[in-house]
């Protein structure tokens, strides 16, 4: 063997070492390369579906915390049908809300789908007429009764045979019933169906349920005006003095003076004593509207003016540590809302009630008491 062989052998052995060598350096870093890249991507796509997740939970907490707020400044419960219908959309395709009276339901809204946020979800004058017992659609009848969620089939038998027509039901689908009520009655149902999200919707009920009875309380405990009639003079009650020449009233002896002078004012024009469910559907607004802005009027004194309210509670003279903001309250209340021959004065019973404690003689001597 020549003595080169020896050289060429080992530089073949280092070759193939090295060889080797690189090639398990270059696995290694593609695995250590893989690896990392799979967990930064894994890592990345862990935080965005947190955060996808956070920000949605963040806007349905918005969405739903609007909703609630819209529902409970609803005006009447016109409005509030119509409120209920509007914020539902992103959790419903069709809605409608039916008005109970004497197991009878009425159709008061209604969202198809071809009509999103279009105005047929406004009145019920663009319904077409939709009223049958509940006892010809099962599936009213136990969310009445039972004042719980229920779901139904969409079958005439179910939900009745005119609203399956209207909604264009399939045999198949299956609709959702939330009674709303906030007592021991349920006075209306909303009805929702096609894809939907049942528990934003059934939050939703619930609120609309407890505003709805809000309106219904606050009827019902409206007092009843008693109005004082003016009386009518009498015959005789003028005396006079006939002569030959002339006739002329005697002059009134001093203790007709005095009860001429001692005598309170009567109103010339006496308001109308009318029950509250005789008054107009507009009337009975208007005094729903003086009870809100009474008892604004009156919170805003008991928040902007506490030391002052206290000290006059103590003098036994509210109305004089508050008889600006008073005299104030009661002009804007007078011409807001004392033109109305019915009108009660709210106000005046919302500060008895509520800076008095029920105790009217705590408003003090100089208070000029009830708007006439």
């Amino acid at each position: 063997m020549t003595p080169s062989a020896p050289t060429a052998t080992w530089r073949r052995v280092c070759e193939e070492y090295f060889s080797r060598l690189i090639e398990d350096l270059e696995q290694q870093v593609e695995s250590e390369v893989e690896s990392r890249v799979t967990a930064a991507i894994d890592a990345a796509v862990r935080g965005a579906v947190a955060d996808a997740a956070s920000e949605s939970r963040r806007a349905l907490a918005e969405e739903l915390n609007q909703a609630v707020r819209r529902l409970r400044q609803a005006a009447n419960a016109e409005d509030l049908y119509a409120v209920l219908l509007d914020v539902t959309v992103p959790f419903c395709e069709q809605a409608a809300v039916f008005s109970i009276h004497e197991r009878v339901a009425h159709a008061e809204r209604m969202r198809r789908p071809a009509q999103g946020h279009s105005g047929e979800n406004g009145s019920a004058a663009n319904l077409p007429a939709l009223e049958f017992p509940v006892s010809e659609a099962a599936a009213f009848s136990t969310a009445i009764d039972t004042r719980d969620p229920v779901i139904a089939m969409s079958t005439p038998a179910e939900v009745s045979g005119p609203l399956v027509e209207l909604l264009g039901h399939k045999a198949d689908e299956r609709v959702y019933l939330f009674p709303l009520h906030g007592g021991s009655e349920v006075t209306a149902l909303f009805y929702a169906a096609g894809h939907l999200q049942p528990p934003p919707l059934e939050l939703l009920a619930e609120v609309a349920g407890l505003q709805l009875h809000v309106f219904w309380s606050a009827e019902a405990a409206v007092p009843v005006p008693v109005i004082g009639v003016q009386p009518e003079p009498k015959p005789g009650d003028e005396l006079v003095t006939i002569s030959a020449s002339s006739a002329s009233p005697a002059k009134p002896l001093d203790s007709e003076k005095a009860a001429t002078a001692t005598a309170p004012a009567v109103s010339p024009v006496p308001r109308q004593h009318t029950e509250w469910w005789n008054l107009s559907r507009q009337e009975q607004q208007d005094h729903l509207a003086a009870q809100r802005f009474a008892r604004v009027q009156v919170a805003e004194m008991r928040l902007g003016k506490p030391d002052a309210l206290r000290a006059g509670r103590g003098a036994r003279n509210i109305y004089a540590s508050l008889e600006a903001q008073i005299d104030a309250a009661r002009e804007k209340f007078r011409e807001k809302h004392m033109s109305a021959p019915t009108m009660v004065d709210y106000l005046h019973l919302e500060m008895v009630r509520s800076l008095a404690e029920d105790d009217a003689i705590l408003l003090g001597p100089n208070y000029p008491g009830p708007l006439v």
